[in-house]
């Protein structure tokens, strides 16, 4: 007759297998120790927060204008902005450069696709996210502390540069725009003046200032004084707007020299003194767990096995 499975046939067949289960289960939890201390790898994790600033706040217009509300942190965008540059490939590629990442995780160059091989390894163990309380934060695991964290703080200082390069490059632009505007009417200013002094020499032209400050152009043939105006005109000008931009270059060249960081440091990495992984007394707890349940389901399967065979 059939015998029903039921609670008490388990314990049976439980109790039946104790030693052997109670064995096994405490083998594995002496492997799993010995594994996680002679075996698998410390990781020691560092980290850094930063906040990006405003870089407006070099602009020519906020160093020299009038402005009394200054944002001195960025906004969202610009947090978006350097979370993308922290994750990008650039980045990446210049850390696997710089600490020659290729040897430190075992990876041979002969291979097809070592880059790829070291890039992946070393993504699992970066991050780049944006915290709770919109700040940025860069984190890396890794076997060597000192390294962990140097790897951090070069990520922090490269992102500053990628951040910063666009707005120095387009105010280059803006600044060689200017100069070069500014050239070119130096050029018609010192052309204007050459011009008048010949006029003047030539039609003995004289030139006095009147008693509310007029210009006054004084000459024998009347064309050439009217001639002598409309340059003298044209010069003042050219040289009120060269005086204008050779001001704005100034102030340019004023921003272009300001070049403070595009990032708040709230927290620099520093090479932790106490490793994050592997934690040995959960691996054990874990592998104990699992090695007595599936013990427990394979008692319980040799035994139903061996009643089915009986049956047969």
């Amino acid at each position: 007759m059939d015998k029903e499975f039921n609670l008490l046939v388990a314990i049976r067949i439980i109790l039946k297998w104790k030693k052997q289960i109670l064995i096994l289960t405490v083998a594995s939890g002496i492997i799993a120790a010995v594994f996680s201390v002679f075996v698998m790898d410390e990781w020691f994790f560092s980290y850094s927060k930063f906040y990006p600033t405003n870089q407006a706040l070099s602009d020519r217009s906020a160093i020299f204008g009038n402005e009394t509300k200054v944002d001195y942190y960025g906004d969202k965008a610009d947090v978006n902005r350097v979370l993308t540059i922290a994750n990008s490939i650039p980045v990446i590629d210049f850390v696997i450069d710089s600490f020659k990442l290729a040897e430190h995780y075992y990876v041979s160059k002969d291979k097809k696709y070592w880059k790829t091989i070291v890039r992946k390894k070393f993504e699992k163990n970066y991050e780049a996210i944006k915290t709770e309380h919109d700040a940025v934060q860069v984190s890396v695991y890794d076997t060597d502390p000192k390294i962990a964290a140097a790897i951090v703080n070069a990520v922090v200082r490269k992102v500053d540069e990628l951040n910063k390069q666009h707005v120095i490059e387009s105010k280059q632009k803006v600044y060689d725009a200017v100069g070069a505007q500014a050239a070119n009417l130096q050029d018609d200013v010192t052309s204007y003046i050459d011009t008048l002094a010949a006029l003047g020499e030539h039609y003995k032209i004289k030139v006095s200032t009147g008693a509310d400050g007029t210009v006054l152009v004084d000459g024998g043939d009347y064309r050439a004084v009217q001639l002598y105006k409309s340059i003298l005109a044209k010069q003042t000008n050219a040289a009120r707007e060269l005086n204008n931009l050779t001001n704005i270059k100034g102030q340019l060249s004023v921003s272009l020299q300001n070049n403070e960081t595009s990032l708040y440091v709230l927290e620099t990495a520093f090479a932790s003194d106490r490793r994050e992984k592997p934690v040995r007394s959960l691996v054990v707890i874990i592998t104990v767990l699992l090695t007595g349940f599936v013990s427990l389901i394979g008692v319980l399967l040799i035994e139903q096995i061996r009643e089915i065979k009986s049956q047969l």
